[in-house]
């Protein structure tokens, strides 16, 4: 890796929140998505009513519907392990995969797979309310101006998924630590105490830092409280690295100080009441925001003495319950641990044995070493772990990173011998919505009066664990 990508100092990580990609790419060109060549939606991508029986006047066929970017969807989408993501993959009353195989997963669904994003229970709405019809929602191509640009510019990646089929805290562990420790719940007050990226980062003598955004109010600094540390060993949660203000990052850009390895969070803590200013793109929040944020990190490096050094990866967690179409492949597991757990809302026994990635999600490597393109080979979130040991000469955590498909084949493919000097100077957010102006460096400041109000996911996840 060090001698095949010998210009890459800086590995920068922007990890959003919950959307797939069919959902924000299923219509870019060229990519692997929704549309036909005629631009519409191809016929064997829909869900329906009831995936238990066919196609019929009684079973209503939902097929992707196109939203655009001022849209926010109805509701959160269950994406919990067991009663969330095996039912949207392998249809209702699926309680887990084993051995290659979903267990207790109907006889018959239509289609085979992917089948019941629609038909899910939406936990955190009522017990009888759906998914509904916006689980197969998606973005028009340029219709996300921060996003599509950006895919338009550098390699977008359409056969990336994230490492497990369930939720945030899942994924995220996978993220920062290539295993769940056995975990299958998003429940937030876990914390594992198992090896961590950054770990290896330290051991090996270089640098990390994880940012988010701040906020003030009446003067008063307010810190992040969703950051990934938090549910992570002693030394990573008390470590003088970890929570540091975007405004650092923006600083450190400036000064020359940029460490190694920097994992941006993206939820902006608090909101004007009536204004929605999460910055993360979940669902049920305005995505523009975020693509703002993403505009000012990119913004922010290509204006910088580091540009032509650093690499900018832009990832999800997790789909979040939204529909794509392609079945998640095979995985080798991190470890023996089997995760085991009692689901508290489908009132099921749900199994997994970590063989098995979570649904696609979006990814795009920017750099001005990389010529534009889709890549067509398949990675993970772990792919990331693997790239950054390779830089730093650090071994495997476990045998998901282990055997995760390396970058190798991506800088191969991609790769150019000299850094571009056509890449976008800057990238355009949207007016009137926090970053607007593409500046990181000036702290949020909520307007006299606003009431601080969290996100409406972070309320119902609260509600969901009875944190509230």
């Amino acid at each position: 890796m060090n001698g095949s990508t010998p210009e890459i100092k800086h590995v920068v990580v922007l990890m959003f929140e919950n959307r797939s990609f069919d959902h924000l790419f299923g219509a870019f060109p060229g990519a692997n998505g929704i549309l036909d060549e005629s631009g519409g939606v191809k016929p064997d991508i829909y869900n329906l009513a009831d995936p238990t029986r066919p196609q019929g006047p009684s079973n209503q066929t939902y097929l992707p519907v196109a939203i655009p970017a001022d849209v926010k969807l109805a509701h959160d989408f269950d994406h919990n392990f067991g009663n969330g993501m095996m039912g949207e993959l392998f249809g209702p009353g699926t309680t887990g995969w084993e051995a290659g195989q979903p267990i207790n997963a109907p006889a018959v669904t239509y289609p085979s797979t992917n089948c019941g994003f629609v038909s899910t229970i939406a936990y955190n709405v009522n017990s009888s309310t759906e998914n509904g019809p916006q689980a197969m929602s998606y973005f028009q191509d340029g219709s996300l101006q921060v996003l599509h640009t950006l895919a338009s510019e550098f390699v977008l990646c359409d056969n990336w998924f994230c490492d497990m089929p369930g939720d945030t805290l899942l994924n995220r562990f996978f993220m920062h630590t290539a295993q769940t420790d056995g975990n299958l719940t998003d429940n937030q007050s876990i914390a594992i105490g198992v090896p961590t990226i950054f770990d290896q980062i330290t051991a090996q003598g270089s640098s990390w830092k994880m940012y988010a955004p701040w906020a003030v109010k009446a003067g008063q600094l307010i810190q992040n409280s969703q950051i990934d540390s938090r549910f992570l060993a002693p030394q990573i949660q008390n470590s003088p690295s970890t929570n540091r203000p975007i405004t650092e990052f923006a600083g450190d850009v400036a000064g020359g100080t940029l460490p190694f390895y920097s994992f941006l969070m993206c939820w902006l803590p608090p909101g004007a009441s009536g204004q929605d200013t999460d910055t993360s793109m979940h669902p049920n929040s305005d995505i523009r925001p975020g693509e703002n944020y993403l505009a000012a990190v990119y913004n922010t490096l290509r204006n910088s003495s580091y540009w032509n050094d650093t690499l900018l990866i832009v990832t999800f967690d997790e789909n979040g319950g939204i529909y794509d179409h392609v079945t998640p492949p095979a995985t080798v597991a991190p470890n023996s641990k089997t995760g085991r757990d009692w689901d508290e809302y489908l009132r099921a026994y749900c199994t997994f044995d970590f063989t098995l990635l979570g649904p696609r999600i979006p990814a795009i490597l920017i750099s001005p070493w990389l010529r534009s393109g889709i890549a067509k080979q398949q990675y993970q979130n772990t792919s990331i772990l693997k790239f950054i040991q390779g830089l730093i000469g650090a071994p495997a955590l476990n045998q998901r990173d282990a055997n995760a498909p390396g970058l190798d084949s991506l800088f191969a493919e991609f790769g150019l011998s000299q850094p571009r000097t056509d890449c976008p100077a800057s990238i355009a957010g949207y007016a009137g919505l926090p970053y607007a102006d593409g500046d990181l460096s000036k702290t949020y400041v909520v307007p006299p009066g606003a009431e601080i109000v969290p996100p409406p996911y972070m309320a119902q996840l609260a509600k969901a664990y009875r944190l509230e």
